[in-house]
């Protein structure tokens, strides 16, 4: 007998309805991880499981046959980054549970034959099949979970993404920041050997004392010593920024050429942060969809509780030849256990999640208000050193440079002039340095990220002077 085309199509109707639209591609969480990203940092983001080892590394050996600009280095992360790489992987899991939680429930079947102790009666057949319809009826209930679920995995996955970028963004600086100490401990170290080396001639001369002389190269050692200090900086902050980058052997030959720029003309409208704050936080997002989730959760097992666990299906039995066919319904009836401990636990964790929700947008409220103001403060400081103080200080080395030409002063006198100018520039870099630092931190918040902690915004950390005290770096401040 042939099954028309109307009944055909009938079939598979029937099927796809109880499948479902559940797929087990990630191409639509692709999508839904690069729309958070490009709508908050205005950047396009290409989930790095989508290509090849191969595409991966032309990419990335292609980006650092350039100068390693910020916008070059986020870019190698957000592909090459191992850890962001099993942070996406983690969305198979929720995937999963999603195209779980979607299947129809298993067939069973039963087949059963009797043989008769006599030769003259036929076998007994027995064939019975069910489907739990307890399951089938939960089945619309934990997918609508399962998806909150996966909401908030591919949520998280963003958040990872941004996070890699913050974290690109201040190793960055920190490289930047390094490379300009450095160039300026070896400009410092060069003043300090000219003034050894004029007190050595003085000696000779017998127009100084030694004391004199054993400050000077005093000086000069510790500068020497700071050089090599800022030297181990330099390369313990180039090997932060490597693990972000995810690079290794040759390909950590970059180079960073460009300085830590001036601070903006402005940080933009700070008016309204806490509320843009508020409607940007992944971390509220996530603990929303988690809330979701959870709640649907409940009412699943809520249902399940008071659901009995029925089965129905076809029986069918042979029976001196003839065929008895005939519906089947087997159940059981929840009398006591309905689920409830399970019920209670998952309302006590829906109330903690409701309750941190609280406590994170209190967080983020507090910590907005730090990297805004350790912004502002940061700025109104680099622009005081480069309007004011270095002027200044230039200043005094031209003066300092009429007098020893006049013979007013001493050589001394004008290295010293030279090395307050030195430790002038060097307190603007480390402002600039804390300035990058506190606008990455806002940016951040504002792209939808809490920082890891309020520290996370104070002062970069920098050894201490050895310029205008003459001391190592090892003397602490």
């Amino acid at each position: 007998m042939s099954i028309s085309m109307r009944t055909k199509l009938a079939l598979c109707g029937i099927w796809l309805i109880l499948q479902g639209c559940v797929t087990s591609s990630s191409q639509s969480d692709r999508a839904a991880i690069s729309d958070i990203v490009r709508e908050r940092t205005g950047k396009d983001f290409r989930d790095p499981r989508g290509s090849s080892n191969e595409e991966i590394e032309r990419d990335v050996s292609g980006l650092l046959q350039k100068e390693l600009t910020l916008d070059n280095a986020m870019r190698i992360a957000l592909i090459n980054n191992p850890q962001l790489r099993a942070e996406l992987a983690g969305l198979g899991i929720a995937r999963g549970q999603l195209v779980q939680a979607n299947m129809i429930p298993t067939v069973d079947f039963e087949l059963a034959v009797m043989f008769p102790q006599g030769r003259e009666h036929p076998n007994k057949w027995e064939v019975g099949a069910t489907l739990d319809l307890t399951q089938l009826i939960l089945r619309g209930p934990r997918t609508d979970s399962a998806q909150a679920g996966l909401d908030a995995a591919r949520i998280r996955a963003a958040a990872a993404a941004l996070d890699l970028g913050y974290r690109v963004r201040l190793a960055y600086y920190d490289v930047q920041a390094a490379e300009q100490q450095l160039e300026l401990y070896r400009t410092a170290m060069q003043a300090f050997g000219a003034s050894y080396d004029a007190a050595r001639e003085l000696r000779r001369a017998g127009n100084t004392i030694e004391l004199d002389v054993a400050n000077e190269q005093t000086a000069y050692e510790g500068a020497r010593v700071a050089v090599a200090e800022a030297e181990a900086d330099l390369i313990d902050a180039r090997e932060r920024l490597n693990i972000q980058l995810g690079l290794f052997g040759r390909s950590i030959a970059w180079q960073v050429t460009q300085r830590l720029p001036d601070p903006a003309a402005s940080l933009g409208d700070l008016n309204k942060l806490e509320t843009r704050a508020i409607e940007a936080s992944l971390e509220l997002a996530e603990t929303r969809a988690e809330v979701l989730a959870l709640a649907r959760q409940v009412g699943v097992t809520r249902l399940a509780g008071i659901l009995p666990d029925l089965s129905a299906g076809v029986s069918a039995e042979k029976h001196d030849g003839i065929w008895f066919v005939g519906p089947s319904v087997h159940g059981t009836v929840p009398m006591f256990d309905r689920l409830q401990g399970s019920r209670i636990a998952q309302e006590a964790e829906l109330e903690g999640l409701r309750e941190r929700y609280q406590a994170n947008a209190i967080e983020i409220r507090a910590t907005l208000r730090a990297a805004r103001d350790r912004a502002l403060s940061a700025q109104a400081r680099a622009e005081q050193y480069r309007d004011t103080v270095l002027p200044l200080r230039e200043r005094v080395v031209q003066q300092t440079l009429l007098q020893y030409n006049a013979m007013q002063i001493g050589v001394f006198q004008l290295l010293q002039a030279r090395r307050d100018q030195l430790e002038a520039a060097r307190n603007y870099v480390v402002t600039l340095h804390e300035y990058w630092r506190s606008r990455a931190a806002l940016e951040q918040i504002l792209a939808g990220r809490l920082v890891a902690s309020l520290g996370v915004m104070s002062r970069a950390p920098a050894r201490s002077s050895a310029i205008s005290s003459g001391g190592g770096s090892a003397d602490a401040h």
